[in-house]
């Protein structure tokens, strides 16, 4: 005989599982509970009450009585957020540029005949873009070594200080974007030229 499901009110009762022609057994259907507005009155306790039913299969569907609507948890009154805008619009503004900037330096090097590698720092990809800006922002790159700022740069691009992470910061800009920038200021030739043999890229 079909096995019987022990059933509460207000609870559809489950059909009995029959198998198929190729053997498959279909999972059990989902319980239907459809409580009253008595039993409803605290839900917590009711869910407390189906449990042991709706754990045979894992889920279930409580269908509340009809017009019931949860209460509004948040007190208004003393709920206090402070709204972040987002500029969309700018944010792909800044990504357009940054790659921009990325397919210079990239198209630069390979006129020289080398192939950009974007370098790790503390197992990170180092922006070149914002290490650019930094720089450019700091006076340029004679300023930066001259004032030794290349440990605030790396603290300001995010890395922990006090690890020489500014030695390196400076050496990949050196290597990589400082022949750019000579090359964008209009830079004599032959010192370009020379400053292109000399640095191993």
């Amino acid at each position: 005989p079909p096995r019987r499901h022990r059933t509460l009110p207000g609870v559809r009762p489950r059909r009995p599982l029959t198998k198929a022609r190729d053997g498959f057994l279909p999972p059990p259907e989902c319980p239907v509970f459809e409580p009253s507005w008595e039993e409803f009155a605290d839900p917590f306790a009711f869910i407390h009450k189906i449990r042991p039913i709706a754990e045979q299969t894992g889920i279930c569907k409580v269908r509340p009585p009809p017009d019931w609507q949860p209460p509004f948890a948040c007190d208004v009154d003393k709920l206090h957020f402070t709204p972040r805008i987002q500029r969309l619009n700018e944010l792909e503004a800044q990504t357009r540029v940054k790659l921009n900037f990325l397919d210079q330096i990239a198209k630069f090097w390979e006129l020289q005949g080398c192939t950009l590698k974007i370098p790790h720092v503390e197992r990170k990809i180092l922006d070149l873009f914002q290490l650019n800006r930094l720089v450019a922002e700091e006076g340029g790159f004679d300023v930066v070594c001259k004032e030794r700022k290349w440990t605030k740069i790396a603290t300001r691009m995010g890395f922990a200080p006090g690890k020489a992470v500014g030695s390196h910061i400076r050496a990949h800009y050196e290597r990589i974007l400082y022949p750019y920038n000579l090359f964008q200021s209009g830079a004599s030739l032959l010192v370009s030229y020379n400053y292109f043999k000399v640095t191993s890229y």
